[in-house]
C-alpha cells in the first residue's frame, strides 16, 4: 500500500475511492506542528441562484420526502400490514399508530440481552383497562405469572418478556 501526502491523496480518491476503498491510504499529521497549511480560502464554489420551476423540479425530486405518505387502501397487503380501523371510537381506550403506520409495540433488551421487556406505547384513554386484558389474554399463552407495569402519565405499558408478537397479534384482533 503506497503512503500519499494528503493533497495528491484526495485527487487520487476522487477517482479510486468508488473503486477499491483500501487502495489509498491518507496520511493524517499527529500534532499541530507537523500539519500541513491551510488552502486558499478565497477558492469558492461557482453557483447560480434560480427560481425556474423546471430546474426546482430537479432539485426536489433529489430530496428526500419530509412525510410519510398514506398507504394505499386495499382489501389485503402481501406483507400481511392491516391498516387501523377508522371506527374505534366505541372503545375505552385507544392506541395510535406510529408516523410509519405501524403498531407501537417493542422489545427492550438488558443485561446484555438476558432481560426482555415488551413495551406497548402510544395509549390514549382507559390504561388500566386495556393492560387488564391484555394481562388476561397473556396469562392464557404462558404457565408463568405476567410481570407488568402501568404508567399512566407516558401512556406505556411495561411487560416482563418477550410478548411482542403475541401483544401485536391480540391488537391487530382487536383493529388497532
Amino acid at each position: 500500500m503506497a503512503v500519499v501526502p494528503l493533497k495528491l491523496a484526495k485527487l487520487i480518491n476522487q477517482n479510486y475511492s468508488r473503486v477499491c476503498p483500501k487502495l489509498v491510504q491518507i496520511v493524517r499529521p499527529s500534532s499541530y506542528r507537523t500539519s500541513g497549511f491551510l488552502e486558499d480560502l478565497d477558492l469558492k464554489t461557482k453557483y447560480e441562484v434560480t427560481k425556474d420551476p423546471v430546474d426546482w423540479s430537479y432539485v426536489e425530486r433529489a430530496l428526500p420526502p419530509t412525510l410519510v405518505p398514506h398507504p394505499v387502501k386495499k382489501d389485503r397487503y402481501a406483507s400481511g400490514w392491516k391498516p387501523q380501523a377508522e371506527n374505534l371510537t366505541h372503545m375505552p381506550y385507544f392506541i395510535e399508530r406510529t408516523k410509519n403506520h405501524m403498531i407501537p409495540v417493542y422489545l427492550h433488551r438488558d443485561m446484555r440481552g438476558t432481560r426482555k421487556t415488551t413495551y406497548v406505547r402510544k395509549i390514549q384513554g382507559d390504561i388500566f383497562k386495556l393492560h387488564k386484558e391484555l394481562v388476561e389474554f397473556l396469562q392464557k399463552e404462558t404457565i408463568y405469572p405476567i410481570r407488568s407495569q402501568v404508567n399512566e402519565f407516558t401512556g406505556i405499558i411495561r411487560i416482563a418478556g418477550d410478548y411482542v408478537n403475541a401483544v401485536k397479534y391480540w391488537l391487530e384482533q382487536r383493529n388497532f
